[in-house]
């Protein structure tokens, strides 16, 4: 039997992206193996919806992956998958081998010689950007350091430029990243496939679901926000145009459905409490996923207020297309890919990214003109079940690449 290898740091089949794709080649009668690290009690290999998962290790904590991190900013080879993989490969018979993200290109193309056909690099997001912002909250003075040597955006941005070249295929996450590989480092345009973070159309059925515990008040303008929390976010935006949302709309409340690391986290709750906007920010924290569909359908206000620059530029959330999805007032901000779909679709609100003020103006006017604005959600839901924004159709187009790489 002749495989798929795909390589994940991180867990499977929870990183949704890597799933849908995995999920979608086995529909397609690829035979699919995901070589992703073990935690503690995790089953090492098993089959989920007609993928192979075989997770190596045996308890892979958050320490293990600093040190391995490191050692293979410094080297390009992570040895915790390198040697794993070695022992994956004499054991499988691997056509392709299909790497998830940049920090595990040097480690997957070690191996280019071992494979049958073709190594695929997909690049969740524009990473060597990524790392000038997930870091820039820390407090700590030594991770600070350990940052500035080992996760250098400069010396990231080589390794992009590097393996781009050197793998057969890259996938891209949006258009804007694809243009960006061309323009920085003249890949070739046949050799970039875009294949985004669009939701599946049965994601729908999620709305139909009662959330066991009440999170919203149903007597407040709910404004909401669910995912990660991190300084690329935006949600210092949001907390910030509370004061000023607050004069016109008395009832608004912002809720953060989602958890962010502890210096985030500190962060965001310190400036809660500067502005004195503790009964109107609610940090809710995670909520089950079969909850999320339902918070989003509920909240009369949907947010997804990035920031933007080099990184949010080149990506796309799945959330985007859940709210779609749910027939929710939808605001976004200015970031490329979240305002060139809103806008294409009149699907939303756009404000200003990284301005409080205008990001305060929308809320206000998405209030005073609600019934007036409905129609935007009925354009945004139109826009995934009937208009193509979904992952049904573009999940063909990675089927498609590798039929195409197999003559």
């Amino acid at each position: 039997m002749n495989f798929i290898c795909m390589l994940l740091d991180g867990a499977y089949p929870q990183d949704i992206r890597v799933r849908k794709e995995a999920e979608s080649l086995a529909e397609f009668g690829k035979n699919v193996l995901v070589v992703c690290p073990r935690k503690q009690n995790q089953i090492k290999q098993e089959i989920i919806n007609g993928v192979h998962i075989y997770r190596i290790g045996k308890n892979y904590s958050l320490y293990k992956k600093g040190i391995n991190d490191i050692i293979e900013s410094v080297t390009d080879i992570n040895p915790f998958f390198y040697f794993n993989l070695k022992k994956v490969l004499k054991n499988y018979s691997v056509e392709f081998l299909h790497v998830h993200d940049l920090p595990l290109a040097g480690t997957g193309y070690a191996f280019k010689n071992r494979i049958k056909k073709n190594i695929i690099l997909d690049l969740h997001e524009n990473y060597p950007e990524a790392l000038k912002t997930w870091f820039s909250w820390k407090k700590s003075k030594l991770i600070r350091l350990k940052n500035t040597i080992f996760f250098n955006p400069k010396n990231w941005s080589k390794k992009e430029e590097k393996y781009c070249n050197r793998y057969d295929k890259i996938v891209c996450v949006v258009e804007e990243m694809k243009e960006k590989l061309i323009h920085n480092f003249k890949i070739a345009s046949e050799k970039l496939v875009v294949i985004s973070n669009y939701e599946k159309k049965d994601f729908s059925k999620n709305f139909n679901l009662e959330v066991a515990q009440s999170i919203l008040d149903n007597n407040c303008f709910s404004i909401t926000y669910v995912g990660g929390f991190g300084p690329h976010r935006g949600l210092d935006t949001a907390i910030k145009a509370m004061q000023k949302i607050l004069r016109d709309v008395p009832k608004a409340k912002l809720f953060l459905i989602g958890k962010g690391s502890f210096d985030v986290e500190q962060k965001l709750r310190a400036l809660v409490s500067e502005l004195k906007l503790e009964s109107s920010v609610k940090f809710v924290g995670y909520r089950p996923f079969n909850e999320v569909a339902t918070i989003m359908k509920k909240s009369n206000l949907n947010i997804i207020p990035h920031k933007a620059n080099e990184h949010t530029d080149n990506t796309i959330p799945h959330k985007l297309f859940q709210i779609m999805m749910s027939r929710s007032l939808l605001l976004v901000s200015s970031c490329k890919p979240l305002k060139r779909i809103v806008e294409k679709y009149d699907a939303g609100l756009v404000f200003e990214a990284d301005n409080s003020d205008d990001f305060a103006l929308k809320v206000v006017e998405a209030y005073r003109n609600y019934e007036g604005l409905k129609y935007k959600t009925e354009h945004a839901y139109m826009a995934v079940m009937d208009k193509g924004e979904n992952w049904d159709e573009e999940s063909l187009k990675l089927v498609n690449l590798y039929d195409k790489l197999k003559v």
